[in-house]
C-alpha cells in the first residue's frame, strides 16, 4: 500500500510545475478582462469615427458641388462680369473652394485617425488571442493541480488534520453554492414564465379590443360579417388567457410565491343566435359581456404584474446570496489548496510529512 508521504514525493516535481505556470499566468485573467475592456472602448470610437467619416463624405460632395458650379459655370462668371461684379464672383468662387478642401482636409484626417484606430484594434486583439491562450494554459493547470491534491487527498487522511478540515470546509461552501444556485435557477425560471403569462394577457386584451370594436359595428347594422370577426377575436383571447394560466401554474408548481390570479372568463357567443336572434338588444347584450371580459382580463393584468416586482426582488436577493457563497466557495478552495502546498513543502523539504503514520515505518529498535 503506497502511503500518502510517497504520493507526495512522486508528485512533487508535477507539483511544483503547476505552481509555477499558475504563478506565471495569474496576471492572465485580470489583464484579459481589461484588454476586453479597451476593445471595447476601441470600437466604439472605430463607430463613432465611421460616422463622422460618412457624414463628411456627404458634405463633400455638396461642397465640391458648389465649388464645382463656380469653377466651371462659364455664364455665371458672364454674368457677374458684365455687372461689374467680377470681384464679388472671385470671392465667391474662392470661398466655396476653401470650404470644399477644408471639408476635404476634415475628411482626410478622419480617414487617417479610422486607420489608426482600426490598426490599435487589431494589435489589441493579437494582444487578447494571447492572453486567451495563457487563461487557458492558466485554467489547465489548475484542473491538473486540483486532480492531483484529489487523487492524492481524496477522503479523510488523518496525518493531516489541517487538510481535512479545509476540504470538510471547501465542501460546506459547495454545497451551499449549489444550494444558492438552484434558488437562483428557479427564481429566473418564475419571472420569465410570469413574463410570458402577461404577454398573452397582454394579447388577450388586444382581441378583446378588437371583438369591442367589430360588436359596435355589430350594433350598427355590421350584420353576419362583423359577428364572425367578433367571434374570432373572442376565440384568439380565450386562447391566449388559457396559454396565460398554463404558464402561471408552471410557475406555481416551481414556486410556492406565486399566488392564484383572479377569475377570469372571455364572452361566448352564438352563430346560430346571431342568425335567427340577431338583434340590437342581443348585440347591445353581448356587447356588455365582452365589456366585463376585457374588464377581467385588466384586473387579472393588475393581479399579475404585482407579482412581478416580487418576483424580481426574490431573484435579486438569490443573486446576491449566490454571489456571497461563491465568493466563500473561491475563498475555502483557496485555503484548501494553501494547505496542501503547506503539505507538499513541508514533506520535499524536511521529509517529516507523514512520522505520525506508523503502517510504513517500523518502530525504532
Amino acid at each position: 500500500m503506497t502511503s500518502i508521504t510517497s504520493k507526495i514525493k512522486d508528485a512533487a516535481p508535477r507539483h511544483r510545475d503547476l505552481l509555477t505556470i499558475l504563478s506565471d499566468t495569474d496576471y492572465a485573467l485580470p489583464a484579459l478582462e481589461q484588454q476586453r475592456r479597451f476593445i471595447d472602448d476601441l470600437s466604439n470610437e472605430l463607430s463613432t469615427i465611421r460616422r463622422r467619416i460618412a457624414m463628411l463624405d456627404r458634405q463633400r460632395l455638396k461642397e465640391f458641388k458648389e465649388h464645382k458650379k463656380y469653377r466651371d459655370s462659364v455664364m455665371k462668371r458672364f454674368a457677374y462680369r458684365i455687372s461689374g461684379k467680377t470681384d464679388k464672383f472671385q470671392a465667391k468662387a474662392e470661398k466655396e473652394e476653401r470650404e470644399y478642401f477644408a471639408v476635404l482636409q476634415q475628411e482626410r484626417q478622419a480617414k487617417e485617425q479610422e486607420e489608426n484606430i482600426r490598426d490599435m484594434r487589431s494589435k489589441a486583439l493579437e494582444v487578447q488571442y494571447d492572453l486567451e491562450a495563457e487563461v487557458t494554459r492558466h485554467a489547465e493547470a489548475q484542473e491538473q493541480l486540483d486532480n492531483l491534491y484529489d487523487s492524492i487527498f481524496q477522503g479523510p487522511t488523518p496525518a493531516f488534520p489541517e487538510e481535512d478540515h479545509s476540504e470538510q470546509n471547501a465542501e460546506r461552501a459547495l454545497q451551499a453554492y449549489h444550494n444558492s444556485r438552484v434558488l437562483v435557477e428557479v427564481e429566473s425560471q418564475v419571472i420569465r414564465l410570469l413574463t410570458e403569462a402577461n404577454e398573452r394577457l397582454r394579447n388577450a386584451l388586444i382581441y378583446t379590443d378588437e371583438a369591442l370594436s367589430h360588436s359596435r359595428m355589430d350594433m350598427f347594422g355590421g350584420g353576419t360579417f362583423s359577428d364572425f370577426m367578433e367571434r374570432n377575436a373572442l376565440d384568439k383571447a380565450e386562447s391566449q388567457v388559457g396559454q396565460m394560466i398554463s404558464l402561471v401554474r408552471q410557475a406555481q408548481r416551481i414556486s410556492q410565491h406565486v399566488q392564484d390570479l383572479p377569475p377570469v372568463g372571455i364572452a361566448h357567443g352564438s352563430l346560430m343566435g346571431d342568425v335567427f336572434f340577431d338583434n340590437i338588444f342581443t348585440d347591445m347584450a353581448f356587447h356588455e359581456k365582452i365589456k366585463a371580459s376585457w374588464s377581467d382580463l385588466q384586473r387579472v393584468q393588475g393581479a399579475l404584474q404585482d407579482q412581478m416586482a416580487p418576483a424580481k426582488s426574490r431573484y435579486q436577493e438569490a443573486e446576491q446570496n449566490m454571489n456571497t457563497h461563491a465568493a466563500a466557495l473561491k475563498s475555502a478552495r483557496e485555503e484548501l489548496q494553501r494547505a496542501r502546498v503547506r503539505i507538499f513543502e513541508r514533506i520535499t523539504n524536511c521529509n517529516q510529512g507523514e512520522q505520525k503514520i506508523p503502517i510504513e515505518e517500523p518502530p525504532p529498535y
